[in-house]
């Protein structure tokens, strides 16, 4: 769950303040959708890291 937080937190701050893409594409995105993508990419991201790192914490041999 921390990761899927974290991924959702990090991914959303990318959304806002990263870089703008659009030069040459004749392309324009809402920011609340790129946000929302973003978002949705960030959890399940974070989510998979975290459940790794779990899984490797809880490992014994």
């Amino acid at each position: 769950m921390t990761g899927a937080i974290v991924g959702f937190v990090v991914f959303s701050v990318v959304s806002w303040i990263g870089p703008n893409r659009n030069e040459g594409f004749d392309i324009t995105y809402d920011p609340g959708a790129a946000l929302g993508y973003m978002s949705v990419f960030g959890l399940l991201l974070g989510a998979l890291v975290g459940a790794a790192v779990a899984a490797l914490f809880t490992y014994r041999k």
